[in-house]
């Protein structure tokens, strides 16, 4: 009996310690369903700052203002939340406000109550804005409550208010127990204005399929109608794409013609702003004064200023203005390019020789070291049918046929530039030395001679003069063709 008795009393504190476990493990789970059971916490956050902080647009096209409608997606560690603004904080028709609150619910799954520190991320979507997962929708949500903005592939904004609107990515990052955000704009506007000169076959109301490459990357293709504004034939459209974009050998093309191609300019970086893509502006090679250093001239033989927009459809830059003087050419037998010198863009294919031809004076005249710089004949220099026919003269037979020996009208033929004409390009009267574009740390000719065997060339790092000794016929080194005009 008492082995019996035992048996049961451990039989049932067995029962008992099993019991306690269950119990214990039921209120082990029952804790953790507890710690992570969603909570709703009522936020209310101030958006303040500059325009960039602001949804909609106004008649500037550029200044951003809050609207009625718009909503701030929150989004963190276990936490998000869709906040509405308030009532009287925006305004559809201008002038907006500094700043506006919003205010909602949180949805919190975390453990506790969030961190003071707990880092958010808000996106504002406008109330102009499509949210869906759909391919026409400009914002898509995840389940995290992560907002991407959809830029479009198949179709253009007709201006830039609209695309601000549809496609405007405001974003900022602040901590829980701030409440504040500053927004900033994630989104690049390049806004297109392009003119079609007269004779290009494109009128009034015609639809042109318009693609936009980054290199060889197609960005977008869509339709575009041709208008008439002012009388003149124009494409206006705007594309949005995500800041940091980089533009490389980026190009518009029309009806996939490519006589009608708009090179757009490099860009490192695309920052959150609008850029206006247009023809630049352009003058005649005759009005170019010494403040056009620098413009390109195109193969229309217009001078177009580099730094602000782009040359129009079907031209494209030749050569890059480098002097302005009457002094830029002392030819006798072509009087009418005294104006300027415009160099070509890059070198010739290959590096040459200057003259073939084993001590041989191929110009008829000797120019030494006292008297090099006052060599301003050019054209004279590398014209075969001035005054070395006969001769074969490397360098200057190669600066020739440069671009196929093709040149704008208004200017000279391409040729080699002296050593006078290289130094007013080289000088501080000119463009400069390091604004020429030259390979860096290399040697180029001049067409002007140092005797029967010898001629003068300098290097590109340093303005350095120095003749080829007697290696006129076996030095080879860099040419760039040159134009007056």
């Amino acid at each position: 009996m008492k082995k019996y008795s035992f048996l049961g009393a451990a039989l049932s504190m067995m029962a008992a310690l099993m019991m306690t476990a269950c119990s214990n493990d039921d209120n082990t789970i029952e804790s953790a369903a507890q710690q992570n059971v969603a909570r709703t916490i009522p936020y209310t956050v101030t958006v303040n700052g500059g325009a960039s902080t602001r949804a909609t647009v106004q008649s500037d096209n550029k200044t951003l203002y809050f609207a009625d409608g718009d909503k701030l997606y929150v989004t963190g560690t276990n936490i998000k939340g869709v906040l509405n603004i308030q009532a009287g904080n925006g305004s559809t028709t201008g002038p907006g406000t500094v700043s506006a609150t919003f205010s909602g619910d949180l949805t919190y799954s975390g453990s506790g109550s969030p961190a003071s520190d707990l880092s958010l991320t808000a996106t504002l979507v406008s109330a102009q804005q499509t949210v869906g997962t759909s391919a026409g929708c400009q914002v898509s949500v995840n389940d995290a409550g992560e907002v991407t903005v959809n830029y479009p592939t198949t179709v253009y904004c007709a201006d830039v208010a609209s695309a601000v609107q549809k496609f405007s990515n405001l974003t900022g990052t602040s901590t829980y127990s701030s409440k504040s955000f500053s927004l900033t704009q994630q989104t690049a506007f390049l806004n297109f204005e392009i003119s079609f000169d007269a004779g290009t076959g494109i009128n009034a109301g015609d639809n042109l399929t318009t693609a936009v490459n980054n290199n060889s990357h197609l960005i977008c293709r869509g339709n575009v109608t041709a208008t008439n504004d002012g009388g003149v034939i124009k494409a206006k459209f705007v594309l949005p794409v995500a800041k940091g974009t980089t533009l490389t050998n980026a190009f518009v093309k029309f009806n996939s013609d490519d006589s009608k191609v708009l090179r757009l300019r490099d860009v490192a970086s695309l920052e959150g702003k609008v850029y206006n893509v247009k023809p630049a502006q352009s003058l005649t090679l005759a009005s170019v004064t010494g403040s056009h250093l620098g413009w390109l001239v195109g193969s229309d033989g217009k001078a177009y200023e580099q730094t602000k927009g782009y040359l129009p459809i079907g031209v494209t830059a030749v050569a890059m203005i480098a002097y302005v003087g009457n002094d830029a050419e002392t030819s006798t037998a072509n009087t009418a390019f005294k104006n300027g010198l415009a160099l070509a863009l890059e070198d010739v294919s290959d590096k040459k020789t200057w003259c073939s031809q084993t001590s041989a004076t191929c110009l008829g005249t000797q120019y030494d070291s006292d008297t090099k710089f006052n060599d301003l004949a050019g054209i004279d220099n590398t014209d075969a049918l001035v005054n070395h026919t006969g001769h074969t003269h490397d360098a200057a037979s190669a600066a020739r046929g440069y671009n196929s020996g093709t040149h704008p009208t208004g200017t000279s033929a391409w040729f080699l530039p002296s050593a006078g004409q290289w130094d007013k390009m080289i000088g501080s009267t000119g463009l400069g030395l390091s604004n020429l574009g030259l390979v860096a740390n290399v040697s180029y000719w001049s067409s002007t001679e140092d005797g029967a065997s010898s001629a003068w060339g300098f290097g590109s790092n340093d303005g350095y003069w120095a003749n080829s000794g007697s290696g006129k016929d076996a030095v080879t080194i860099r040419v760039r063709a040159c134009l007056a005009f």
